[in-house]
Formats: C-alpha cells, structure tokens, sequence
C-alpha cells in the first residue's frame, strides 16, 4: 500500500510540474492583402518556409492568415516579413515593388484584381 501512495505521489508531483511548463507555441490571426485560391497557396507557402512555423491557413474571404509557430525558433515579424517577401502585404510589413510585380496579373490587389475563382 505504501508503494502504491508513493507511485501516487510521484506521478501526481510529475503531471503538476509538465502543467506549470509553458508551451512555446502560439497561435495568432493577421491580415494578408491577396485576391484567390493562387494566393492563398502562396501565402500559405511563404510562411510554412519559416523555420518553427507549424500551421498557416489563408481565408479568401477575411484575408486573415492563422498561424501557429514556435515562439523559440521564429517571431512574427519574421514570419510576416516572409509573406511580404512573396509579393503580399502585411500589417507589419509591405511587399516591395519588385516582389509585388512578380505576382500574376490576377493576384494583383492593389491594381484591384479579381479573379475568378
């Protein structure tokens, strides 16, 4: 009986310690500027090529990027910086002009593209 107390107290003091640990992934939502299915894929592309980012999911229709990322590998700024990186802005960061000029015709939000799907 003793030993069963004692493998009690040891598993109960080992599941109190892992909960105290913080996770370091987060999930956050930010907006993307980008028009289709063509962008999303891109989008979605650049940021999953940030090292520590283990989530990104584009909505057409909210232009909002979810992302989940380990906070000890990557931090937002870098990730934004890799979307805007591939021609689409981001709150934090603008696509530069060369960037910008590489995306299709239809993927071209500033220019007001719209397409077709």
């Amino acid at each position: 009986m003793k030993k069963i107390l004692f493998m009690l107290a040891i598993v109960s003091a080992i599941a109190s310690f892992a909960q105290k640990k913080e996770s370091s992934f987060k999930e956050t939502t930010f907006t993307v500027d980008g028009v289709c299915g063509d962008c999303e894929k891109r989008i979605e592309s650049a940021a999953l090529r940030v090292k520590g980012v283990k989530l990104a999911d584009w909505d057409k229709k909210s232009h909002d990027l979810k992302v989940v990322y380990n906070s000890k590998k990557v931090n937002l700024e870098e990730i934004q910086t890799a979307v805007s990186g591939d021609g689409h802005d981001t709150p934090t960061t603008k696509a530069d002009s060369a960037s910008y000029a590489k995306l299709p015709n239809c993927c071209r939000y500033r220019d007001g593209a719209k397409c077709s799907d």
